[in-house]
């Protein structure tokens, strides 16, 4: 989590800086590479909003569009947020040396100091060597990369975190670090650190009566009431626990990469019919691996649920700060809270959830 001594220093060296302006410097090199490789608009609804993405040439298009395939939506006139993506390599468009230290930035998440103020968001991804920048009174977003040679491939399966999750913030949706299954009349938000067994429980249940928003990012609300809805139509599972899932062996995308990559799933490539674009909560469930063969529900406090869901969402998002605690806290206290104890039996874990949601 940022500390308030970080949180300070970007607040004193951006009011030195002029974010804005290396924000329009950029914005001139994306439409210098869009003048020279052509644009391709692509159109989705992400929580209820028409985002545009407008790609200068084609390179970053396998890239970035795969995990949001299934909310695709025909192009509109007036999209309520636009984010230009580009890459050097392909539009032959050299990106300047950056205007900041190389220990000018968040040591996690990535926000530069002195470029992030209340109106303009800048972020460098390390891991993706990605810039991400957002203006948001103008409602335009950047995307920008060397070269999709540098791209990892948890990139791929939820593109453009920082951006969504900055602006969706400011409208009161949160992105987290939670999964979600349920049916169209309410499902479960799944909760806690990577390894806890959200993509297992989530994943197993494609092959249920559930149906699927995520295993590992997802938007939620808390007004009017908590809602989760469906951003990345992907899945990610440890290479050397796929064959308990025998079933998705067919959607693995990487599986001559197993080696060096987790298996990484598009689901809306194989099983469209088991996503749903949103649906309200019904409760938080906080997966933990027991080692046993039966799968049961333990009840348990908000505060559980609050410390399995927020630190993970904080550290990995970019921009999430008090107001990002501030929903999840609302959203929280208004579920329900069990432990998802989880057994080796795989059908018994749809089952557990299925029970838990015919009784709310």
């Amino acid at each position: 989590m940022m500390t308030n001594e970080l949180a300070s220093e970007i607040a004193t060296k951006t009011e030195a800086k002029d974010p804005l302006a290396f924000f329009n410097t950029v914005y001139e090199l994306y439409e210098k590479a869009e003048a020279a490789s052509g644009s391709i608009d692509r159109f989705y609804c992400l929580g209820g909003f028409k985002i545009r993405l407008r790609f200068a040439g084609s390179a970053l298009i396998s890239y970035m569009t795969p995990a949001l395939g299934h909310l695709a939506t025909e192009p509109v006139s007036d999209p309520a947020l636009t984010v230009c993506l580009w890459d050097s390599a392909s539009t032959n468009t050299v990106m300047p040396p950056p205007p900041w230290q190389i220990n000018h930035h968040h040591p996690k998440r990535g926000e530069i100091i002195g470029f992030t103020n209340e109106r303009i968001h800048t972020s460098f991804q390390w891991g993706a060597f990605a810039l991400s920048i957002l203006d948001s009174d103008r409602n335009l977003g950047i995307y920008w990369v060397e070269t999709t040679e540098q791209l990892p491939y948890w990139e791929a399966g939820s593109p453009l975190r920082t951006i969504f999750n900055v602006w969706m913030s400011k409208r009161g949706l949160q992105l987290v670090h939670a999964g979600a299954v349920g049916m169209p009349s309410g499902g479960v938000l799944l909760v806690g650190k990577g390894g806890s067994g959200k993509s297992t429980t989530a994943l197993t249940c494609l092959n249920s009566e559930l149906f699927y928003a995520s295993d590992d990012y997802s938007l939620i609300t808390s007004d009017p009431t908590p809602t989760v809805f469906s951003i990345y139509s992907t899945g990610k599972k440890n290479a050397d626990d796929v064959q308990r899932l025998p079933f998705l062996a067919k959607a693995i995308s990487n599986s001559d990469r197993l080696d060096s990559e987790k298996a990484l799933y598009f689901i809306n490539d194989h099983f469209p019919e088991k996503i749903l674009p949103s649906f309200p909560l019904q409760a938080i469930l906080i997966p933990r691996i027991t080692g046993g063969s039966n799968t049961t529900l333990k009840a348990t406090s908000s505060a559980a649920g609050l410390a399995a869901l927020v630190p993970s969402t904080i550290l990995q998002l970019p921009g999430a700060g008090k107001e990002a605690c501030e929903l999840m806290t609302k959203t929280v206290s208004q579920l329900p809270c069990y432990y998802l104890e989880l057994g080796t039996d795989l059908k018994q874990i749809p089952e557990v959830i299925l029970s838990l949601l015919s009784k709310q």
